[in-house]
């Protein structure tokens, strides 16, 4: 019997233990993101840079076909670097564009990509300036494109939750 209890409470200390060593993780290293949540706060973006009059900044914008090609992480490196650029330009440490973090986000993002051995990238300085609007389009479609890359590359999720429902009735 007194084994039986020394067992039971390493095991709750075992799990609490995991618990905050996977709590402890979480804030040193964030949040994950993924290209969908920051679909939705770029558009986020895009609505408070519509509500902003006389608003003209313009920012090196990369292309699709430079994300698709060979350069991803250098395409979500100069996006990064520029979203720095429109809310600095913003100028309200109080704006919805401030509070987003939208760069550490892209910078959390980026972390995952891989980008080919040798690509011959062009620097963010080369790409053409375009208005904040179409700036934020572009990364929008950027990122609705790595969404649809990353659920092709996934298995079809109906039949993993019927797998997932299938192992619980089994335990």
């Amino acid at each position: 019997m007194l084994r039986r209890q020394r067992t039971d409470t390493l095991l709750t200390v075992l799990l609490w233990l995991l618990f905050f060593i996977a709590m402890t993780m979480k804030q040193a290293y964030g949040q994950s993101t993924s290209s969908t949540e920051l679909s939705g706060i770029v558009l986020h973006f895009i609505e408070e840079v519509h509500k902003m009059e006389s608003f003209d900044c313009r920012l090196y914008t990369p292309t699709l076909a430079d994300y698709q090609q060979k350069c991803p992480w250098s395409t979500l490196t100069c996006f990064e670097k520029e979203v720095n650029v429109l809310v600095l330009e913003s100028g309200n440490k109080s704006s919805p564009l401030y509070k987003q973090k939208l760069s550490k986000r892209l910078t959390s993002l980026k972390s995952n990509i891989k980008q080919k051995e040798g690509a011959n990238c062009p620097h963010c300085e080369v790409h053409k300036e375009r208005a904040a609007n179409n700036f934020l389009t572009t990364l929008q479609t950027i990122l609705e494109f790595m969404n649809d890359q990353s659920v092709r590359s996934q298995p079809a999720t109906e039949m993993n939750t019927s797998i997932a429902r299938d192992i619980q009735g089994l335990t």
